[in-house]
């Protein structure tokens, strides 16, 4: 029996009223009670009971499940994450199937280095009551496989094809072959958790053995399909994952044709009760109600703009003109769907559209907060497929029959920290700056955009949220979804209602910035008349073997390199939960000066890091105005050789620096993820002097010059060709991103200029 004088907190930071753990709504502040069930991940040799309280905080439901009883506040979280959560936090992209750690349990006995990780979903399916519906969290794939259409066979095949390759690179695609860890969540495959690769790299090969023993359960028309994909899989004929995605999403075209849908589309926005003006904008107008068939392009938009009166309001109605006009213009009259040309023509209309905001910038001398730019979420539906683009924080939620999954994930600094794998996120998101954006349209020019371009099939009835921070923040989603947006699906509400009470919602339990709403209902009914027929494996092999890969966005930032070119802001104390984050635009060269001192304090970091043991000294973003986040921008990244003098370099392997060309003598090795400054060059430019100006966190110590010591400040001679062989890339402005120490003592950081503002005292 579960403990009778458990209770759960209200999970509003201003209130945290316990509750019954079976009161719906708090009885304080009627906030609905939001139940976080978390998996665990670890071992400990004690035994627990059922209702029992661990930790003064979790509540043991049954073996490896725990229910936060305090979720308004933070979990414990580790001064350094562990290799083996790594994963997690580098595949934060794909949170739609990969669960995010949430915190750990130290070990009850003090003499046992035992720890317990928590692991949390974006939604448990849960009953009227709040119990779990699943003994596990989610059905296991292969209980329910047999029951669902042959379209949901193929969609959680596709997701699985989808995921091989970044799993891969991650060094845990085994979770995709252990079927005890293969979950669904819906139409979603949810991951249970990750599981390392051994020795020998997991191969399609063994996929396909693991696909052919659910074939003779699967739908009628697809058994032979199956049969023949597996076969080929196994005989190595199929050798790379995007050959198998191609295949799969021909069959699925297929087979989505015996269904019809109706997108359904509302908007609304508003200014909010403390705003005098409105920056936000949205597509369609808002306040009307549009109903599209699946034979048409079903498009929705929601802009928050930055950047003041007559700034952000300008930004973010110019993006929707802009994005409306260029994807009609693209995608014309075009009658196939086709992944690439969509996502292709999606991206290149926020590109268009950023190069458009940012030249109206410069040509109109915008500076500092006049400088205007916006977050940008859309949606393009049509026929069986959705496509989901982001740029900033403005969010993106798919609500099904069950859950409520955010889709989208911010492009601020919290995000950037998890996926870099430095914080926990529900640690990240406690620091002010967490909310900082790194990119928005319109800031800088397209060449260092990178907007997120998603697909996802829809094979049931569901709604997607796309909404400004004015109704995510608080979490307020989370919180509302079921009783808000649930309805629409139940047929109790329709759009327009939803839309209406979510926008009062947001006024009357936020109310600290304007609301913009969009709500896509898509509606999924067989199509009168038409026939199931088998799919026939040849139709699709000759047209979808050699099928170049999908556009890089599609990819999510998966590849290391790519994440490692990313300059990190370290954060600081602790922010009030109940103080929104909060952006400004500003120049330029403004934000790129930020990046300057996030260099500085990066070095100052590892200098009380030698000095001061374990102790935490992170720097956080230092503004001319503490209270305001600056957008800090991707760094520019060029690769035109030879490199000059002055130049700032970031190197992907450990390099060794000599002391001369000519003598070749060891000088010592900078571990990977260094940033280093040219110093000189000879005339030839096939040797460079490179002088150390920023070391990753995790390799506080290197041996240079002999001595085990950091190699802040340290110069030395690299052959430009082995650079090369070993990796790099060339971040410029130099000035910005490099830091100029004095290579006498790497140890004494040079004090700021007088024109950079103090740092803020820890």
């Amino acid at each position: 029996m579960e403990n009778s004088v458990a209770t759960i907190q209200c999970s509003n930071p201003s209130c945290q009223a316990p509750n019954l753990l079976t009161d719906r709504d708090c009885h304080k502040c009627r906030t609905p009670i939001v139940r976080r069930y978390l998996w665990t991940v670890g071992q400990w040799e004690r035994d627990f009971r059922e209702g029992e309280l661990i930790g003064d905080r979790y509540l043991f439901i049954r073996p490896r499940i725990l229910l936060d009883t305090q979720p308004a506040i933070p979990p414990i979280t580790p001064e350094e994450v562990p290799d083996n959560m790594l994963p997690y936090l580098k595949l934060l992209p794909y949170r739609l199937h990969v669960p995010l750690v949430y915190g750990y349990l130290p070990s009850p006995d003090e003499q046992l280095e035992l720890e317990i990780w928590l692991l949390e979903y974006n939604s448990v399916p849960t009953d009227e009551s709040g119990k779990l519906k699943y003994d596990e969290l989610f059905p296991k794939l292969t209980e329910v496989w047999q029951k669902a259409t042959g379209l949901r066979q193929l969609n959680w095949l596709w997701q699985m094809a989808r995921l091989w390759e970044p799993l891969q690179n991650r060094g845990v695609a085994a979770s995709l072959l252990a079927p005890s860890l293969l979950r669904v969540n819906g139409p979603l495959i949810q991951l249970l958790e990750l599981q390392f690769d051994q020795e020998k790299q997991p191969s399609l090969h063994q996929l396909g053995q693991l696909w052919f023993s659910w074939s003779e359960q699967a739908s009628p028309n697809l058994t032979e399909f199956l049969q023949k994909l597996c076969e080929h899989l196994e005989q190595g004929k199929i050798e790379r994952a995007e050959q198998l995605v191609a295949l799969l999403e021909k069959a699925i075209e297929q087979a989505a044709r015996l269904q019809e849908r109706t997108y359904q589309i509302y908007t609304c926005t508003d200014a909010g009760p403390t705003r005098d003006h409105n920056e936000d904008a949205c597509y369609p107008p808002s306040g009307k109600t549009v109903t599209i068939g699946d034979r048409n392009r079903a498009l929705a938009i929601v802009c928050d703009g930055i950047g003041g009166q007559e700034g952000g309001e300008i930004a973010s109605q110019l993006a929707i003109d802009t994005l409306v006009e260029d994807i009609d213009r693209s995608l014309g009259d075009a009658t196939e769907s086709d992944p690439k040309i969509y996502m292709q023509a999606i991206e290149r209309a926020i590109c268009d559209t950023n190069d458009l905001i940012s030249d109206r910038n410069d040509s109109e001398n915008r500076q500092e907060r006049q400088r205007m730019g916006t977050t940008l979420v859309m949606s393009l539906a049509r026929a069986h497929e959705i496509y989901i683009a982001h740029v900033g924080d403005s969010r993106i939620y798919w609500i099904t029959p069950t859950s409520c999954h955010q889709v989208t994930v911010d492009d601020d600094l919290a995000s950037r920290e998890v996926r870099l794998g430095y914080l926990l996120y529900r640690e990240a998101v406690q620091y002010p700056n967490a909310g900082a954006l790194v990119q928005a349209l319109g800031m800088s020019s397209s060449a260092s955009l990178h907007p997120t371009v998603q697909r996802l099939i829809l094979d049931e009835d569901c709604v997607f949220l796309l909404c400004s921070d004015g109704l995510s923040d608080f979490d307020r989603v989370e919180q509302y979804w079921e009783k808000e947006i649930a309805p629409i699906l139940e047929g109790k509400r329709d759009v327009m209602e939803a839309g209406k009470r979510l926008l009062a919602l947001a006024n009357q339990r936020n109310g600290h910035d304007n609301v913009t709403i969009a709500l896509v209902h898509c509606q999924v009914q067989p199509k009168a008349g038409a026939e199931s027929t088998p799919l026939v494996y040849p139709e699709f092999e000759a047209k979808s073997i050699d099928e170049p890969p999908l556009p890089e966005s599609e990819d999510l930032e998966t590849d290391e390199e790519a994440e490692d070119t990313v300059l990190t802001a370290r954060f600081e104390a602790f922010s009030s939960p109940e103080t929104p984050p909060q952006r400004s635009p500003w120049l330029l060269v403004l934000a790129m000066a930020s990046l300057g001192l996030l260099a500085l304090g990066g070095g100052y970091w590892l200098w009380q890091l030698a000095n001061s043991g374990t102790e935490d000294t992170r720097v956080p973003i230092v503004t001319s105005d503490p209270q305001v986040t600056p957008i800090v921008p991707e760094p520019t990244v060029s690769s035109q050789l030879p490199l000059a003098a002055g130049d700032a370099i970031e190197i992907f392997r450990t390099i060794t620096l000599l002391d001369s060309p000519a003598a070749e003598k060891r000088v010592g090795d900078v571990p990977k993820d260094s940033m280093l400054k040219v110093v000189q060059t000879e005339p030839n430019s096939t040797w460079l002097k490179l002088q150390v100006c920023q070391v990753d966190e995790k390799a506080t110590s290197h041996s240079i010059g002999g001595e085990t010591s950091s190699p802040l400040g340290k110069e030395g001679w690299i052959k430009l060709e082995t650079l090369k062989e070993l990796g790099f890339r060339a971040i410029s402005p130099a000035a910005d991103n490099c830091l100029a120490t004095d290579s006498s003592d790497p140890t004494e950081m040079p004090s700021p200029p007088p024109s950079q503002p103090e740092q803020l005292p820890r």
